[in-house]
């Protein structure tokens, strides 16, 4: 399985002004621009939707690395801030996101977790994309 090629598809319509559809799995979800950048308030957007799908690739990672670590997770919330700024090929480009993570584990799982972190960074295949291209900071904390 970790030598085949997996195919993962969607598609995107426009709707109108700045909106567009994105239809995956039978589910549809409207992404609009940010107010920012002409669109309105209230909406999903393509700056918001790209950080949290890393913090979800990195949590569905660290999941399996908790499985495989017998890490008994109680609870996992996290926090991500992107920064968006200036590209020197012009338009814009993530700079930096940073996800930060509460979470509960047994007070014997707790050594385990820096390592589990790590590997999750390594192997979510988003981070990968990401690579050298976007810092990301990734930390977190016991609650």
């Amino acid at each position: 399985m970790a030598d085949e090629m997996h195919i993962y598809e969607s598609d995107v319509a426009w709707i109108d002004d700045r909106r567009t559809e994105i239809s995956t799995g039978g589910r549809k979800i409207e992404v609009d621009s940010p107010p920012e950048f002409g669109g309105p308030e209230g909406q999903l957007y393509p700056e918001t939707l790209f950080p949290s799908v890393l913090a979800s690739c990195l949590l569905t990672t660290f999941l399996e690395f908790k499985d495989r670590m017998g890490i008994n997770l109680k609870s996992w919330n996290s926090h991500v801030t992107a920064e968006l700024g200036p590209s020197p090929e012009k338009g814009f480009k993530f700079h930096r996101i940073r996800i930060h993570v509460k979470m509960s584990v047994d007070d014997e799982d707790k050594e385990k977790i820096p390592r589990a972190m790590q590997l999750a960074e390594k192997y979510c295949f988003i981070s990968r994309a990401i690579r050298n291209n976007v810092e990301e900071i990734l930390d977190y904390e016991f609650v």
